[in-house]
């Protein structure tokens, strides 16, 4: 008898669980209505490159997509974010309502974090790495406001991404600003020191008449050796006092020494050698045109990074509009009801055999 009214007694308690879960879930727990939308992130600057096209084929998306998806999902799931919903939705004072029921509604003195926690809870986000896109959900009590918050979710992170991508490029302006003042000084004082170089050599261009006096060193090379040739053929036949041969003696003496003063300014051990100065002046040239280059790079890039600043270079393609759910969402009362049931006579059954063991083991 009394095993008897034990199992009653047990039976009893798991049926009133089980029917108090079953009130809770079926009559009491709030209703959750869920607007569902689908967005893709697109970068309108850039062009897909080889590595962006290799993922695509392998079906994965790019780098850059994935990162602004992931700043996407960051600032939807902030505290910022749910400021901005609670201005226009009062979503604090929603969970604290009577609109919710008594164990899952915030109470009246909750912080700043268990709010922000309720609202993460209510907001559901996926992201696709396969197709690039994200699936937005946001569950509310009224249907009506669930498809609102999600248009607002939408305007808002579209603009707070441009904003987040403006202020990274005036950061980029900044930098690239500094860097051309910096580009146009060097520019400036290079081609102020070659010119000062030109003038103080008052040479124009040093490789001009570096060409110039190779060409008179063997204009007076070709000279002396026909000179030479011509006094040792006359020197067989004619006396050395005679005028012919005086006269070559000094023709030749006066066209070796032009020729070792011509190869001396040219190539010689002296400070004004013409061979240095080409030197130096290639050099100087040549950093002229480094830091023309550089100049004008930068130039590029700063023009480019100002337009940069103006356009809006990211934007949120809505691939499915956010919709008015016609029927709540949660709780999905069936599966709850027949999840009860399992559960309980589970446990129900566990609880007996126990009890069955520990009979046994007394008797």
């Amino acid at each position: 008898m009394k095993e008897i009214k034990k199992k009653l007694n047990s039976r009893v308690v798991f049926s009133a669980i089980f029917v108090l879960l079953s009130l809770y879930f079926l009559v009491i727990k709030s209703e959750l209505y869920e607007s569902k939308t689908t967005l893709m992130v697109r970068d309108l600057s850039s062009s897909p490159s080889t590595s962006s096209l290799g993922l695509s084929i392998l079906g994965v998306g790019s780098s850059s997509q994935l990162q602004d998806s992931m700043v996407v999902q960051e600032y939807l799931m902030s505290l910022d974010m749910l400021l901005l919903l609670d201005k226009e939705f009062k979503l604090a004072k929603h969970y604290k309502s009577d609109a919710l029921d008594f164990i899952e509604r915030l109470s009246k003195d909750a912080t700043l974090e268990e709010i922000l926690k309720f609202y993460q809870k209510r907001l559901l986000i996926n992201y696709d790495e396969i197709s690039g896109l994200l699936h937005l959900s946001y569950a509310h009590t009224d249907p009506k406001i669930a498809k609102e918050i999600l248009e607002s979710m939408v305007s808002n992170v579209e603009r707070e991404l441009n904003e987040f991508n403006r202020r990274k490029a005036i950061k980029q302006l900044n930098f690239i600003e500094i860097e051309y003042d910096k580009n146009k000084k060097k520019m400036a004082e290079s081609s102020k020191i070659l010119e000062e170089y030109q003038n103080e050599h008052l040479l124009l261009d040093p490789e001009n008449k570096a060409t110039s006096s190779s060409a008179i060193i063997a204009n007076l090379e070709a000279t002396l050796t026909q000179k030479r040739i011509e006094y040792k053929t006359k020197s067989t036949y004619l006396n050395s006092d005679n005028y012919e041969i005086v006269q070559l003696k000094t023709e030749i003496s006066e066209i070796a020494r032009s020729l070792a003063d011509a190869k001396k300014g040219l190539t010689g051990s002296s400070e004004g050698r013409l061979n240095k100065i080409l030197f130096e002046y290639e050099r100087l040239k040549m950093q002229v045109e480094f830091d023309i280059e550089v100049y004008k790079n930068t130039l590029i890039q700063l023009e480019t990074t100002k337009l940069d600043v103006l356009k809006e270079a990211k934007t949120l393609s809505v691939v499915s509009k956010p919709n008015l759910p016609d029927g709540y969402t949660y709780p999905n009362k069936p599966k709850v009801f027949v999840t009860l049931l399992i559960i309980m006579s589970l446990m129900y059954g566990i609880f007996s055999m126990l009890g069955a063991i520990i009979r046994d083991h007394k008797e």
